[in-house]
């Protein structure tokens, strides 16, 4: 059986999209982030829609990690293309931009439950 993987291009670039994926979301919501709590677009749980500094929070907080979250998925990419097969670099990839899409629902909402937004705004 032969255990060796061929490096392509190709494959490369699609190993590169879940974490082009994540980046484009993060800057674009960045760019156009919501200004006051609504049912259609930002970060939009119960706590975070509770009040304006939750809102502001939990949207820049949630972008945050998105952002953080897109760099190592695509240097990911490289690697997974060098030493794994097609499928399975896919896989972990793809696995990889789902858990940094739901980290930030566990991340921000274990905060709001503790009130950090409530630090960040003056006296």
């Amino acid at each position: 059986m032969d255990f060796t993987v061929a490096f392509s291009w190709g494959n490369l670039g699609l190993n590169l999209i879940p974490g082009a994926i994540l980046w484009v979301i993060q800057a674009v919501v960045r760019r156009n982030m919501p200004a006051k709590p609504n049912g259609l677009y930002g970060y939009r749980t119960p706590r975070s829609m509770s009040s304006q500094a939750a809102w502001d929070y939990a949207n820049q907080r949630a972008i945050d990690l998105l952002a953080w979250g897109s760099w190592p998925t695509m240097a990911a990419a490289i690697p997974c293309t060098l030493y794994l097969d097609a499928s399975a670099a896919q896989g972990a990839l793809y696995g990889a931009m789902t858990v940094f899409c739901l980290l930030p629902l566990m991340v921000v909402e274990r905060e709001l439950a503790r009130g950090n937004h409530k630090q960040d705004v003056p006296d």
